[in-house]
């Protein structure tokens, strides 16, 4: 799916579960669907929770939201199927 080599000491599945969780939210807002959105921020705390601040750095989330956006652009297909691996499996 994506690749990204990582020196930090996280789980690469659940940082892109952050970065995608984020765009969702951005993207029901977008769509006035405020409660979905809601769903995604929430969603995304409840990940960043299970960690002290700072576990996931800031540039990497960032990184991932990109090469994210960036495939989503090129397949609008692309996100569901992350967003719904996400929801069901990364706790």
């Amino acid at each position: 799916m994506l690749l990204y080599n990582s020196l930090h000491a996280y789980n690469e599945d659940e940082i892109i579960c952050v970065a995608t969780y984020e765009l969702a939210a951005d993207f029901f807002l977008s769509m006035k669907d405020e409660k979905t959105s809601k769903k995604m921020l929430l969603n995304k705390q409840e990940l960043l929770n299970k960690y002290d601040d700072g576990h996931f750095p800031l540039e990497d989330i960032e990184f991932m939201k990109t090469e994210i956006h960036y495939a989503w652009s090129n397949n609008f297909d692309f996100l569901p199927p992350i967003l719904e691996n996400c929801v069901q499996n990364i706790n």
